[in-house]
């Protein structure tokens, strides 16, 4: 069976048959480590450690990034308007708001199971930045498939809605790692 062991150092938390040799977080010697146990439920603790909100929250951010290169590579030069990039860039634009849906919905579910309630002062920022994230890359996909813009246009509209769009994602990672290192109440 599995216990659980806190490096007493750094707070990282590591179930094992016994304790580890080295911190994974911090790296000090295993001996610094102590028994712990959890303050939730082995249940609730389960799906935590699946960590869903956090890996579903770095594709919006991935794809935001890629718009940004994409758009920068075309408007220096260094790809052309034919190019598998741009048919990349346009599907990125299509599929970006339903991805964020999908994070910000995670992350709903994720502040419930946490901190069961989603109405902390941190989690209306996100939820804020989130809505507001989700806006945005729809008023872009509605730009590119309504709206029959010049190649070279597109790309600079692209550009700026990628720097929006990466303005919005910081401060809603800022928050999402002060969150990272809060207590989880029982």
């Amino acid at each position: 069976m599995r216990k659980l062991y806190k490096c007493r150092v750094c707070g990282y938390v590591v179930g094992r048959k016994d304790s580890p040799d080295i911190c994974p977080a911090c790296g000090v010697k295993g001996k610094i480590f102590e028994e712990y146990e959890s303050p939730i439920s082995r249940k609730r603790r389960i799906v935590l450690e699946l960590n869903i909100h956090s890996v579903i929250v770095h594709l919006p951010i991935a794809f935001v990034s890629s718009m940004f290169l994409i758009s920068v590579l075309r408007i220096i030069g260094f790809i052309n308007d034919r190019s598998v990039f741009m048919g990349m860039l346009r599907a990125i634009v299509l599929i970006l708001p339903c991805v964020a849906i999908f994070a910000t919905i995670a992350g709903i579910f994720d502040g419930k199971l946490r901190f069961k309630r989603i109405n902390t002062p941190h989690l209306k920022k996100k939820l804020v930045l989130a809505c507001f994230f989700i806006f945005v890359s729809i008023s872009l996909f509605v730009i590119q498939y309504f709206f029959d813009l010049h190649q070279s246009t597109y790309n600079i509209v692209v550009l700026i809605y990628s720097i929006v769009l990466l303005g919005i994602a910081t401060p809603l990672g800022l928050i999402g790692g002060r969150l990272l290192d809060s207590k989880v109440r029982g």
